[in-house]
């Protein structure tokens, strides 16, 4: 009877611990989406020197998705 309690219990806390999970990463994924369109679209408008910093804008936040690596 005990273990069915612990395991209902430690069942109980994954799904809460992995729902929370899905919801951070559903709103980081919908910031990189939208921070890497106005980039794109930076990108499709400008020329030169200007579009090689929107471009080394876009490439450091590709590598951002890289954990130790800050944008």
């Amino acid at each position: 009877m005990d273990d069915t309690i612990v395991i209902i219990l430690g069942a109980l806390a994954g799904s809460i611990i992995l729902g929370l999970l899905l919801v951070k990463f559903a709103a980081w994924l919908s910031d990189f989406q939208m921070e890497l369109k106005y980039l794109n679209n930076e990108i499709e408008r400008t020329t030169g020197r200007e579009r090689k910093r929107w471009l080394a804008q876009r490439r450091r936040l590709w590598l951002s998705i890289i954990p130790f690596i800050r944008y």
